[in-house]
């Protein structure tokens, strides 16, 4: 009897040990996945003379013709940041010949949370269906952070135009990484993104995040042949991790270059360089 009590004490305490686990772990990753996906306030912008006010879907956009409108240039803005963010490039690329479109999503304030992706790629795909059926038969794709992970979606199948290149400015490639990072990093960060992972694919845990539907984080494959890609991120981001960058360019089937922006935070590399930004891109594109 002496000995199988301190055995069934020690079960005991396993179970209540299983217990507590089985119901932090899932309120742990809620948590994280809502922090995650959660939308903040940001200033509002005035449009530049020159930008033709469009919509698609109920989200808004601006043009700026150029060239003989085969050829645009769209871009897509991170979370928080509002589409007309970059608008003073425009010229830049006008007077390369190209229409300029500056696309939005859902994932900006008033709406609470976005969905991660999944359902804002529908929304970058609209607009370059709207595109297509305005002239356009080829596009360079510019996008930062979220912005950036939705044309790296749409890639992934097939496109209504013809994609000249892609620019992604700190571009949020991978959720595991970018939740990691947030989280501190090393195993406790690592810890962190697998709990949020799970939760947001099981269907309960994932409405309680903020989600209609479970959602996968991982970004599909790129298959080759890929457009060419060019890759620009600070070195200093604090939100998406550089890592995650050179991953993306080492893998990606097609000719990647990637430049790295000395003390730059997360979104501010073409504030830190904006005319080493430029000239990378017109090199690239």
């Amino acid at each position: 009897m002496s000995r199988r009590r301190p055995l069934t004490a020690a079960v005991r305490t396993a179970g209540v040990v299983a217990g507590v686990v089985g119901v932090l772990v899932p309120i742990a990753g809620t948590v994280i996945a809502r922090r995650a996906a959660a939308l903040y306030e940001t200033p509002d912008v005035e449009p530049a003379p020159g930008l033709e006010p469009v919509s698609v879907g109920g989200l808004p956009g601006w043009i700026r013709p150029g060239g003989d409108g085969t050829t645009w240039t769209v871009f897509l803005p991170g979370l928080g940041s509002h589409p007309l963010r970059h608008q003073d490039v425009a010229d830049a690329f006008v007077d390369r010949g190209d229409t300029v479109l500056f696309a939005s999503h859902s994932a900006r304030y008033p709406a609470r949370r976005h969905g991660f992706g999944l359902r804002e790629q529908d929304e970058a795909l609209a607009w370059l269906r709207f595109a297509a059926a305005r002239g356009a038969t080829e596009v360079v794709l510019l996008g930062w952070s979220f912005g950036a992970s939705l044309w790296l979606r749409l890639l992934a199948g097939p496109l209504p135009v013809r994609v000249r290149g892609v620019v992604l400015t700190g571009p949020l490639s991978d959720w595991d990484a970018a939740v990691a990072h947030g989280a501190g990093g090393g195993p406790i960060g690592r810890a962190a993104a697998a709990v949020t992972r799970w939760t947001l694919r099981v269907p309960g845990l994932a409405r309680l995040a903020g989600q209609a539907a479970p959602v996968r984080l991982q970004l599909p494959v790129v298959a080759a042949p890929a457009p060419p890609l060019l890759v620009v991120h600070g070195d200093a981001d604090r939100t998406v991790p550089l890592d995650s960058s050179r991953a993306l360019v080492a893998s990606w089937p097609g000719a990647a270059r990637l430049q790295v922006v000395a003390g730059a935070a997360h979104g501010g590399e073409r504030d830190m360089n904006p005319t080493g930004w430029l000239d990378a891109v017109a090199r690239a594109v």
